[in-house]
């Protein structure tokens, strides 16, 4: 294989990774639009009643509690999916530093990014740490009323 070939072999090989990790970072980014839509939307639900009447009954209490585990479940989903999505866009990063000095030589897209470049994935991640607060305050909220109640004391 002779240098052009050579060169026409890594730039192939360095596009078809490149739309690996374009397709891997869509999808990071739709699904974690979509547990951020999820959330909101539930929360809202959760919350136009809140903190509610003392004289609620219990029902509404526990069902309550229970979408608020179920904001819970999804805020632990979610930040799972973003962990297993980091770890493959960074397997694709890795691969087109590889193919980068074959195909580029000098040019450092990937080997050397910028020192001053904030990490988007961060933002997903407190997004879901966000909610994930959010929905185990409202459970423990919901919990200490229905223990209360349960207990025979009157809410004020």
């Amino acid at each position: 294989m002779n240098d052009i070939e050579k060169l026409d072999f890594a730039l192939r090989r360095y596009d078809t990774v490149l739309k690996y990790l374009a397709t891997e970072t869509q999808i990071y980014w739709s699904r974690s639009q979509l547990f951020l839509v999820a959330n909101a939307a539930m929360l809202g639900f959760a919350l136009k009643d809140f903190p509610g009447d003392a004289q609620e009954p219990t029902k509404k209490l526990v069902a309550q509690l229970l979408g608020a585990f179920t904001g819970i479940c999804l805020c632990l989903l979610w930040r799972k999916g973003l962990r297993s999505g980091k770890i493959w866009m960074e397997h694709w990063k890795k691969a087109l530093r590889r193919w980068e000095e074959l195909a580029f030589s000098d040019v450092m897209l990937y080997r050397e990014p910028p020192s001053h470049a904030v990490e988007s994935s961060g933002v997903a991640g407190q997004a879901a740490s966000l909610f994930l607060i959010i929905w185990s305050l409202v459970a423990a909220y919901l919990v200490i009323s229905i223990l209360i109640r349960l207990c025979g004391c009157q809410l004020r």
